[in-house]
């Protein structure tokens, strides 16, 4: 302490010192901390300048692998080399000095680049991976509404609002609003959103680069690609971007040479999934696509680089094949490339799964369907009938192979087929592909088949969006070939004469019938009920008794066991004994429709009395309100005041209310008959529309008026639904496979194998086991036959069939075309008709080809069905199920000096 003059102590260091000394501190430490970032630090902290940030890189697993029963594999992996864009800000602030620079060293490489961007140019328009009217609306939307295009609509009619704070009325004017935006503004759109098309700032000094002048149109659209490849994969932040996939080794090493000067550019090296027998068995296979839609991000994928299973067993196992995605967290520096790999997590390859599809069985099925059916549309006008069936259209059907035994699937055939390779190219579809898949060529068929405009438009008539725009066509008669329709599992169609064995059964079964009796086959049949149909290609085949029948498909032998049946049983008698070999379920029954395949089917139904009448109803139904709208019917010529009952957009609450009424009321009718009880509650009801409806205002209906309209009804409904829907003309019909019969391929080989194992049907699968990766262990065994019912028919019911397919092979329908064949086998011919005769002519259909069989006779093993659309006769289809056997048997064969086709024996080599 210092003492002053006066005797006071003062500190020794004032507070002014002691500022001054803190100041000196806080300047040494400032310059220390600065020598530390200059200095000690600097390497440091300029490797953190050049780094964007830290990242996760996803690792795509290989798909599991799909082998066929005896485990050659159809569906597999190879590596494959991937041109990617990493963006940063020195990437993205250089891409348009990049990207072009990118392309020409791909375009003198021969690579493409990747081009899953829908909308094109010259001239502008979207192309969408579908052909459904539907579908394509709800595409266009979705690609509209991720790219922002509804966020403007939105602000301009709702202000502020979100879209899922608008309600469905203005969600739908949205939507109609999206809908008006054509390809070509969409188009120009994009560019300004991208940056492509230039801007000036406010000075009108040029901000940005209008590249549109200074590239070609198509070079522009290669940058909007890259653009919006990126826009879309930023929904689930940073990943790097596909420009080229699948691009060779000499193209890659090129692009890495260069890397330095190409920020963000890189190569990655993933797994491609590979069909090392291209179209064979893609009904069974499916095909995967690109994940497109960020809502998937939610389930894992990776829009930028992902693929997902979507039909076939690539679809419906997804889940096991697609395996456990890996990825790496790492640094990227500003150009775009890994500096750092910090931690990584392993990708684990999918599931493999076995099928119980035997190659070589498909593969000669495939082949000789093509052939047959070339063989056909060069045949043309068929010479055996004076040129009465033209098959120069059978371009499609359907071929299936089954273990009778086991309900195993040996071969599922659906032609034309695809490619699957197609669509797992990373390199997106081509253009060529694009139409082949999914823009049906009506015009090249009409120029084919010399159709005029009014004829095509008679045939393929054009589909009116709700802006009024004709966009697509519709195939009304289903005339075209469409290569991803599995017409396997998928097509509804009249089973024709196949169908005569359940006639049969019902016969022998409830002893209406023995195999011995006999019938005078004319040509004809008459119920002596005022139906009467003659078979003018078939004619006369005289005395007749079961086996022949089968042997040479009389149709007035099953008519008129059919009407036996219909007098004793009534008229469901036949689908009681369909649904038990799984021709339809019974209706409210609880029973899944369903053969027990894993991938996706439809499941046909027997004629009913229940579907029938619900089926009449809708149909008259229409047919009712149509004649109501024009105030006239056409059968017996009533006419009445017009009344709309249809659903009109504006129609009141209370409108609605009554219009419903009013067709349920009709469609009531139709089911049961009754009439003269609801002629009140109908008078009502019509009154009530009077005073509800606007378009009625000030009008009123007299009681002459009202029993015109009530007479209209009852003509349409009455007298022509409710008898169409009960006379017996269904039931004769149904017993030859016509009328409203309507089975899958793969339902009738379900039935036929249950039939000649002796009663027993089988679950149908494809997929014998599953593995797990490794190969060995086991997850999941179908090896052992699954029983979903027994039949319980006859032995004697089964040897009488069996003996009646035997004399179809050797004297009747199929004669011949097995001689030579060392294994005794046996089958049925069916040759449905597509519609009513007349229709089916003009409209340049022929009958379905059908044939069904089995081998050996006497202990079956497989069992074949074959159809060939608008193949005429089902002989042309039995040499497709010859060629199965030969597959089949093909060790047997060999062992007997059998001379086998050269298609059974190439798959074994390739």
């Amino acid at each position: 302490m210092l003492v002053n003059n006066d005797g006071d102590k003062k500190p020794a260091i004032t507070r002014y010192s002691f500022l001054y000394i803190v100041t000196i501190l806080v300047i040494l430490s400032l310059l220390a901390k600065l020598v530390v970032l200059q200095v000690v630090d600097a390497q440091e902290y300029k490797a953190n300048a050049s780094t964007k940030s830290h990242k996760l890189v996803s690792e795509p697993a290989p798909r599991g692998i799909i082998v066929d029963k005896g485990g050659t594999e159809l569906a597999t992996n190879v590596l494959s080399y991937m041109l990617i864009f990493t963006e940063t800000e020195e990437s993205d602030a250089k891409i348009f000095e990049t990207m072009p620079t990118v392309f020409k060293i791909l375009d003198e490489n021969g690579e493409g680049q990747r081009d899953d961007f829908e909308l094109k140019i010259n001239p502008y328009r979207f192309e969408f991976n579908s052909s459904n009217p539907t579908e394509l609306r709800n595409l266009e939307l979705r690609f509209k509404k991720d790219r922002g295009l509804d966020e403007e609509i939105i602000h301009r009619l709702y202000k502020n609002k979100t879209f899922n704070e608008l309600n469905n009325e203005q969600k739908k004017k949205v939507d109609e609003e999206l809908l008006k935006i054509t390809p070509e503004e969409t188009y120009k759109k994009l560019l300004h959103k991208y940056d492509i098309i230039g801007k000036k700032d406010g000075s009108g000094k040029v901000a940005i680069e209008d590249l549109t002048k200074k590239y070609s149109p198509e070079e522009v659209r290669r940058l909007l690609v890259v653009k919006d490849e990126i826009k879309m994969g930023s929904f689930s932040g940073y990943k790097p971007v596909i420009i080229a996939a699948d691009i060779k080794k000499e193209t890659a090493f090129t692009i890495l040479q260069k890397a330095s000067t190409l920020p963000g550019i890189d190569i990655q090296i993933q797994p491609m999934r590979k069909y090392p027998y291209g179209q064979l068995a893609s009904s069974v296979l499916g095909y995967i696509s690109k994940v497109n839609s960020p809502k998937l991000e939610e389930k894992g994928y990776d829009t930028s680089t992902d693929y997902m299973g979507v039909s076939g067993i690539e679809g419906v196992y997804e889940d096991r094949l697609k395996g456990e995605k890996g990825g790496k967290l790492v640094e990227v520096n500003k150009s775009g490339r890994t500096i750092n790999e910090l931690a990584q997590k392993q990708s684990h390859q999918g599931q493999k799964i076995q099928l119980t599809i035997d190659k070589d069985i498909q593969n000669a099925g495939e082949i000789a369907f093509d052939k047959t059916a070339a063989s056909l549309r060069a045949m043309g006008k068929n010479e055996d009938d004076g040129g009465i069936t033209d098959t120069s259209n059978a371009t499609r059907g359907a071929a299936l192979c089954m273990n009778v035994k086991t309900g195993e699937i040996l071969a599922l055939i659906s032609r034309p087929g695809f490619d699957p390779n197609d669509f797992s190219d990373p390199r997106g579809l081509t253009q060529e592909q694009i139409n082949k898949y999914f823009s049906i060529d009506y015009t090249g068929f009409a120029k084919q088949h010399s159709y005029d405009e009014q004829r095509m438009n008679e045939l393929f008539p054009q589909i009116k969006t709700i802006e009024g725009k004709s966009t697509v066509r519709k195939d009304t008669y289903d005339l075209l070939a469409k290569p991803l329709y599995n017409y396997a599992t998928s097509s509804l169609i009249p089973p024709g004469s196949t169908f005569k064995l359940v006639t049969a059964i019902a016969g022998l079964e409830t002893g209406t019938i023995t195999s011995n009796d006999t019938v005078d086959d004319r040509g004809e049949f008459d119920d002596g009920n005022g139906f009467k149909t003659e078979f003018k290609s078939d004619g006369s085949n005289g005395t007749v008794n079961l086996t022949k029948a089968i042997g040479v498909s009389s149709n007035p032998y099953f008519m008129k066991l059919a009407q036996k049946l219909r007098t004793k049983y009534g008229d469901d008698i036949l689908a009681e004994y369909a649904w038990k070999f799984g021709l339809g379920v019974k209706p409210s029954s609880g029973v899944k429709p369903s053969t027990g395949i894993e991938i996706s089917e439809n499941f046909g139904q027997v004629y009913n009395t229940w579907s029938s009448k619900n089926n009449y109803s809708t149909q008259y139904l229409y047919v009712t309100m149509q004649a109501l709208k024009n105030g006239k019917e056409s059968s017996k010529g009533a006419s009445c005041t017009t009344i709309d009952i249809y659903d009109r957009d504006g129609d009141s609450d209370d409108v609605k209310t009554t219009k419903t009424q009013i067709k349920a009321l009709i469609k009531d009718c139709i089911k049961d008959g009754k009439f003269g009880d609801r002629k009140a509650e109908f008078k009502q009801l019509f009154k009530d529309l009077m005073n509800e409806d606007p378009q009625y205002l000030g009008k009123d209906i007299s009681d002459v008026q009202m029993n015109n309209i009530l007479q209209v009804i009852y003509n349409v409904a009455i007298s022509d639904g409710h008898f169409q829907s009960t006379t017996g003309s269904n039931i004769y019909n149904a017993s030859i496979g016509q009328g409203q019969d309507f089975f899958t391929p793969l339902q009738l080989v379900s039935y036929l194998s249950t039939i000649v194992n002796g009663g027993t049907r089988y679950k149908a699968h494809l997929v014998n086991k599953i593995y797990a990766a490794d190969g060995k262990t086991v997850l999941l065994d179908n090896s052992k036959p699954e029983v979903l019912g027994n039949t319980g028919i006859k032995p004697s019911t089964v040897e009488a069939l069996k003996e009646g397919m035997l004399d179809a092979v050797t004297n009747g329908t199929a004669a011949h075309e097995f001689d030579g064949f060392p294994i005794q086998t046996a089958g049925k011919t069916g040759t449905a008709t597509y519609n009513d005769k007349q229709i089916q002519d003009s409209v340049g259909r022929s009958a379905y080809a059908f044939y069904a069989g089995f081998a050996p006779y006497n202990d079956p093993e497989i069992a074949v069905v074959v159809v060939i659309f608008d193949g005429g006769y089902g002989k042309y289809a039995a040499p497709v199920a010859r060629a199965m056997y030969e597959a089949y048997f093909k060790d047997r064969l060999k062992s007997q000096g059998y001379q086998l086709p050269d298609y059974v024996n190439a798959m074994e080599t390739k």
